[in-house]
């Protein structure tokens, strides 16, 4: 439902459903809860609102802790989304304990499940060493719950890695008027040919979506 949703650029109607799960799992087992919680959080990761990522940590640090017996991709994934929020507020002393905190909840077997947080953690540091070392192709099951953040995650280090064929034959693809991905697909296109006017298309198109964090950082390629 929130990959539906957010898809199609229906922030409005995932949140609500967030809430409502959030909501639901509150008096479950500490398993649901952590479920719960990563919804919540996992919106936030797509709008790019990483202040409310941020006022969202307690929640997912006390979720986590209280399923510590109970495997789930979502105690090392969350953690490490607040990580990434962490660092994108510019506290890279947290940024670091929490990836440390994650490790301890180490799963095998996930892919772009766990790997997408930490690309962005590396585009964000600049390793393009570890970007070109994490990245995996995305799920292509687009009912996949993270499929979004993957693939605009792929997109974004294949294009920082100056893969202009896989980005052309990827991107192309993408290209759906009003949906999540596209603005992806055109910045990625517009950093590999080094297009301004297509990263200036895909800041607009953020813009439309309400995306102004990512419309930001998207202008600051220009």
């Amino acid at each position: 439902m929130l990959d539906r949703s957010g898809g199609r650029g229906h922030f409005e109607q995932a949140r609500r459903y967030t809430v409502t799960h959030e909501e639901l799992t509150r008096e479950l087992s500490p398993h649901h809860r952590v479920h719960g919680v990563a919804a919540s959080l996992e919106l936030q990761e797509l709008l790019g609102n990483w202040d409310a990522a941020s006022r969202l940590q307690q929640r997912v640090e006390d979720a986590v802790a209280a399923n510590v017996a109970t495997p789930c991709v979502r105690n090392q994934r969350s953690l490490l989304v607040c990580a990434l929020g962490r660092a994108h507020l510019g506290d890279e002393e947290d940024a670091r304990r929490l990836e440390q905190e994650a490790e301890a909840h180490a799963m095998s077997g996930h892919g772009t499940v766990l790997n997408t947080p930490r690309v962005q953690l590396a585009l964000h540091r600049g390793d393009l060493e570890a970007v070109e070392s994490l990245l995996g192709q995305p799920d292509v099951r687009r009912s996949n719950w993270f499929f979004l953040s993957s693939m605009a995650t792929h997109l974004d280090g294949l294009a920082a890695l100056g893969e202009r064929a896989r980005v052309e034959s990827q991107a192309s693809r993408l290209l759906r008027p009003n949906t999540y991905l596209e603005p992806f697909a055109l910045r990625a296109l517009g950093v590999v040919r080094q297009d301004a006017d297509l990263i200036e298309r895909a800041a607009a198109q953020f813009d439309s979506l309400r995306l102004d964090w990512h419309a930001a950082r998207t202008r600051a390629l220009l």
